[in-house]
């Protein structure tokens, strides 16, 4: 995962808070880590997250947080707000909902091209498709083969 339990709690929900809404079960704040991580993976594509993400075979390859520390924070931001979803003990809900919207917005921007996180790199183009996969310029275009036609 992008992020710990424990992280998340020193850094975004105080420990207290989150043993409240899960009833002091870890494997549930986990478990909202692992959805808002995944929402992220479909907004970021065209990225290549393998080294960031990794998957359920290999660990990340570089710290999340010290290599792309806004990811991170956008994955707990979407996480907090998964948790909080589920009850809402004495927080603001409202103030996470616009953090939330935020996040998705950036996450829209970033797969629209319209801005990038100068810290991931793109997906590499597999060659044994027709297509250029990584998009490196943003913008990416592929035609039919050509038609044959035969009388």
């Amino acid at each position: 995962m992008i992020i710990t339990v424990d992280e998340l709690q020193k850094t975004t929900l105080y420990e207290e808070i989150t043993d409240a809404i899960t009833r002091d079960d870890d494997t549930v704040i986990e478990m909202q880590i692992q959805a808002a991580q995944s929402l992220c993976a479909t907004y970021l594509f065209k990225y290549n997250l393998k080294p960031v993400f990794g998957d359920d075979t290999v660990e990340p390859a570089v710290a999340p947080t010290k290599k792309c520390p806004a990811l991170a924070n956008i994955v707990k931001i979407i996480a907090c707000y998964f948790l909080l979803r589920q009850s809402n003990p004495n927080v603001a809900i409202e103030l996470y909902k616009e953090d939330y919207n935020q996040a998705i917005k950036l996450l829209e921007d970033l797969r629209d091209g319209n801005n990038q996180l100068s810290e991931l790199d793109y997906a590499e183009d597999d060659p044994e498709t027709p297509y250029d996969e990584s998009k490196a310029n943003g913008v990416s275009f592929s035609s039919n083969p050509k038609r044959q036609n035969f009388f």
